[in-house]
């Protein structure tokens, strides 16, 4: 975010608390809209998150941690030994300290089938592949540009409290947004990593065009698809449609304008805010299986124990628990009907439950024997093979699918993350 744009809001804010004049007001808000930058992202789709995406390339970060090495490590392990026996590559960003590790990694006999690459960017990168850059579908990207931290985050919690209210006390709605890290995150995380402008810098040393986000969208909140008619549609969460539109001055409606530009769609109908569903992104909630169909998680038999437990074990954590189910709940309900209000069809299940399972995060990927398939996080045994049927048997997605192990998948829960952020589908 340009410097002056932060000062323009610093100084608008400013007159706003001290009721300055108006036409002053207006005037600064007329400059701020100005400073909304040009397209610069030949107007072309993102890749599809669906399985008419046909994901051939999988990109993921690696970085060192001394507090999650192991995590790292086996992630990469099941990720070159998945996409190697898929028949697929697998590119790897990470800074010049890790390239060894990584390359001793993959000599190995077992990964003798992977093909795979790696950039080194001058700085490490966050682990979340996912949130800071689309892959286009002319073989380009767009990389997300960093704005003002403390303008980001009130600029959202603004939008939050604007839509929420109603669903609770208010002085229960200042605390969810006050403690959002004890309900539901804000999702900022990717601004203050600053991973896009690495990206962009590891591309432009290899002599790629690299386009920019206009729009704040960490991409775990945005899911490129189709309708039932097979034409393009984009799901954004609206946290993300909020955050834009405060940090340009702009309608909603001007803000889904931004982003159908960016991306070459011909309607903003075709971008659909959709309510986040009790979480900071819209793919830790929901499942777009392409042609029109979303899952949309269904917490409200968990609200039910919460609250039956609640009342025969009375405690300020039981209570708290059910609480925050209730307001999951009911932003899950709002998520599907912004669905089901732009006429997509959804169907609600519960496929995640904290750091046990989440297998709404995930990858929808093409074999290289033409067929389907969906790699996400790992869980209990049957757990998994219950999420398994219902994609394989009944819904009839994918051929199968592939879970990381279960303790590795768990451990990147809790860091608020797992195989649908590590990776970053691409077709070329």
């Amino acid at each position: 975010m340009d410097s002056l744009l932060t000062q323009l809001h610093e100084n608008l804010e400013n007159l706003e608390k001290s009721r300055g004049d108006r036409v002053e007001i207006e005037s600064i808000k007329r400059l701020i809209r100005d400073r909304l930058p040009a397209v610069d992202t030949a107007r072309v789709l993102p890749h599809r998150k669906t399985p008419a995406g046909k994901t051939k390339v999988l990109h993921m970060n690696y970085m060192h941690s001394d507090t999650s090495k192991t995590t790292e490590i086996e992630c990469l392990r099941f990720f070159a030994k998945t996409l190697a026996q898929l028949e697929l590559r697998l590119e790897i960003v990470t800074d010049e300290g890790c390239r060894e590790e990584i390359e001793r990694e993959l000599s190995q006999s077992v990964y003798q089938a992977l093909d795979y690459g790696v950039v080194i960017s001058q700085n490490p990168v966050s682990k979340w592949a996912e949130d800071s850059v689309e892959y286009l579908q002319n073989g380009q990207m767009a990389v997300l540009q960093p704005f003002d931290n403390e303008l980001l985050e009130w600029a959202m919690t603004v939008g939050r409290k604007e839509r929420w209210q109603g669903k609770m006390s208010p002085s229960l709605l200042e605390e969810i947004l006050r403690d959002d890290h004890l309900w539901i995150l804000l999702g900022v995380r990717v601004n203050e990593l600053r991973t896009g402008l690495e990206l962009e810098r590891a591309a432009r040393l290899q002599g790629q065009h690299v386009g920019h986000l206009r729009a704040y969208i960490e991409g775990g909140n945005m899911i490129t698809g189709e309708d039932a008619t097979g034409q393009p549609i984009i799901l954004v969460g609206k946290d993300a449609i909020a955050t834009t539109a405060h940090m340009y001055q702009l309608t909603p409606d001007e803000a889904k304008t931004v982003i159908a530009e960016d991306f070459g769609l011909d309607s903003i109908d075709r971008v659909i805010a959709v309510e986040q569903p009790g979480k900071f992104h819209l793919d830790m909630g929901m499942l777009f299986l392409g042609h029109g169909k979303v899952i949309v998680n269904d917490s409200k038999a968990a609200l039910n124990d919460a609250v039956e437990m609640a009342e025969m074990v009375p405690s300020e954590t039981m209570a708290k628990t059910a609480t925050k189910l209730t307001l999951q709940c009911s932003l899950e309900d709002d998520a599907a009907q912004d669905l089901r209000l732009a006429g997509l069809e959804v169907r609600r299940e519960k496929l995640e439950n904290d750091v046990f399972y989440n297998f709404f995060n995930g990858e929808f990927v093409q074999g290289g024997d033409g067929l389907n398939y969906y790699i996400t996080n790992g869980s209990f045994k049957d757990t998994q093979e219950t999420f398994e049927a219902l994609m394989v048997k009944e819904l009839q997605v994918v051929e199968k699918v592939f879970f990381s192990p279960q303790p590795v998948a768990q451990k990147s829960l809790q860091e608020r993350g797992g195989v649908g952020c590590r990776l970053k589908g691409s077709s070329l």
